[in-house]
């Protein structure tokens, strides 16, 4: 009798995608009870703000780059993407690349102007949390490692890590945005990759997982964070520095460090998830039938002329 395969789990087939998703939420929820319902975290996050010189000695430059994360530019870098992912016909990531965008953008705005309006100790304070540029570089950043060829996504978590790290610690260095701000960005597009992964993934078990020459779930967030880092470089030589004080001076670069952490290891979780689980299927190979077994297994002994089977005798004449 053929021999029964244990019943599939359809958890354990997508534990990875959910654990991405509760990553992300639980990374937004503690983070808004922490900055906006405790009075310290709302005094810390203030105090980071507070810290940042603002345009010391380049004054603009942080917040000209900023302003260049425009709706156009949003849509013109998710179609590049739509258009190499259909390239390696797959045609479910294609849809999902600008469902993850909408979808991250939206729940900012939506968590921005309709539940995270005031702060439960000073309803006169607005809460600016998620922040809307750190939301959009976040999120086409994992949807520029979600496209790219698994050959050149190394590459892409570096480049992309300095470009949203550069957005959201320059959110940061401008006064636009508190600490929290950009670390809740950061769980809103960590669920909706997990969304987009939903999507386009193709379910086998286990998934797929390429040799290389490293380990890809450490080098992918080691990658991305030190993309972040080379952005907080950029952003230090267009004039991001702490105000006089050592108080200041540790705020300042305490806060990006644990910021710069969270994108480059949210992002190198976005890496790895699209790694195992978004390729393209190879062409189709028959494969073998297993054989049937119906009885004891018998063993086979090649037939020769002379083998132990095979009786010979003496020719006599007359025998034919």
């Amino acid at each position: 009798m053929t021999p029964q395969s244990p019943p599939r789990s359809a958890f354990r087939d997508a534990a990875d995608v959910l654990l991405v998703f509760l990553a992300g939420l639980v990374l937004l929820s503690v983070i808004v009870v922490l900055a906006l319902r405790t009075d310290a975290g709302i005094r810390l996050d203030r105090d980071v703000v507070a810290s940042f010189e603002v345009d010391e000695f380049r004054p603009g430059r942080i917040s000209a780059l900023l302003q260049e994360i425009r709706i156009p530019t949003m849509l013109l870098l998710t179609l590049i993407a739509m258009l190499v992912v259909l390239a390696r016909r797959l045609w479910r990531v294609a849809l999902a690349l600008p469902l993850l965008v909408i979808g991250a953008n939206q729940t900012t705005q939506l968590l921005k102007l309709r539940f995270l309006t005031d702060m439960p100790s000073d309803p006169a304070v607005r809460v600016s949390m998620p922040s809307g540029h750190s939301t959009a570089a976040i999120s086409l950043a994992a949807v520029a490692i979600i496209a790219a060829p698994r050959i050149l996504r190394p590459l892409v978590c570096l480049l992309s890590g300095a470009i949203a790290g550069g957005a959201g610690l320059g959110t940061m260095a401008e006064r636009w945005h508190k600490p929290a701000d950009v670390i809740a960005a950061v769980g809103v597009v960590l669920i909706w990759a997990a969304v987009a992964t939903l999507i386009g993934a193709r379910w086998v078990e286990p998934p797929q997982v390429r040799p290389a020459g490293f380990d890809r779930a450490v080098g992918h967030s080691a990658l991305a964070v030190l993309g972040v880092a080379a952005g907080a470089f950029v952003l230090h030589r267009l004039g991001m520095e702490p105000v006089p004080g050592a108080r200041a001076a540790t705020l300042v670069y305490a806060s990006l460090i644990v910021v710069g952490l969270t994108i480059g290891l949210g992002l190198g979780l976005i890496a790895v998830l699209a790694d195992r689980r978004l390729w393209r299927l190879p062409r189709a190979v028959a494969e073998p039938v297993p054989a049937v077994v119906t009885g004891p297994p018998t063993t086979t002994t090649p037939h020769t002329a002379t083998g132990p089977h095979t009786t010979t005798r003496p020719h006599t004449e007359g025998e034919t």
